[in-house]
């Protein structure tokens, strides 16, 4: 009963959709489309969190290779919890997964959340490294809500970074936030990281984004999340 919902992702320089984040819906027979927010936590508490995201990873990949199938360049995000990242065996089993849907890597981008990305585990960092060698992409998820340093950053070859949405949100009128989205794209420029903002709901904050030279952008001004049908009549 749980599907992923995708959210596009869509390139400020051309203005195409480049990419979708998968979010994971549990369609109930009786309630209807039940939000996340009604079960990760019990998941996580429960310890089953890692079957829901190897599911979300299998339908993802197998949506995105009939994608790029039909002649449509898009990649495909997928978040990785903390809890996965605790087992060796993670590496070899979401590379099975994506190998046996028939589709490269590189179109999957896992995001990992900010204080995730920052754990001290020994064993986090090299599952991390080890899936960037595989060819994945790597995604700093919610960027700003942490307490990470630049020195942390690099310890792993992060690919992107997003900004999140309760900076993106009034950075238009308020100088401070727009001064924290200016120096997360700056950073990322730096390190060479694609940079993607979260939570773009009006047209001046899509403006905003665009003049600072962010690369990508998410929200609801593009698009909710949607079912796969949907995502296709987008693209």
């Amino acid at each position: 009963q749980f599907e992923p919902f995708y959210q596009p992702k869509v390139d400020f320089n051309t203005g195409t959709i480049c990419g979708a984040e998968a979010l994971a819906r549990w369609r109930h027979p009786v309630s209807g489309v039940i939000p996340p927010g009604a079960f990760i936590s019990e998941l996580e508490a429960s310890g089953n969190i890692d079957v829901l995201t190897l599911d979300m990873l299998n339908k993802a990949t197998r949506d995105c290779k009939k994608w790029i199938d039909q002649g449509l360049n898009v990649t495909v995000s997928i978040n990785l919890s903390l809890a996965g990242l605790t087992d060796p065996y993670v590496v070899n089993t979401i590379s099975a997964i994506v190998e046996n849907n028939g589709l490269d890597t590189r179109y999957v981008t896992l995001e990992i959340t900010e204080t995730a990305a920052m754990t001290e585990s020994a064993t986090a960092l090299e599952i991390l490294a080890r899936l960037r060698m595989r060819g994945f992409g790597l995604s700093v998820d919610d960027y700003g809500t942490g307490f990470s340093s630049l020195s942390q950053l690099t310890r792993v070859a992060f690919s992107e970074l997003k900004i999140d949405q309760s900076f993106v949100r009034g950075s238009t009128t308020d100088p401070s936030l727009k001064t924290i989205v200016q120096s997360s794209i700056d950073m990322a420029k730096g390190l060479g990281l694609t940079s993607v903002a979260e939570g773009i709901e009006d047209q001046n904050e899509w403006d905003l984004l665009k003049e600072l030279g962010c690369n990508i952008g998410q929200g609801y001004l593009i698009s909710k999340p949607v079912p796969v049908n949907e995502l296709i009549k987008l693209l």
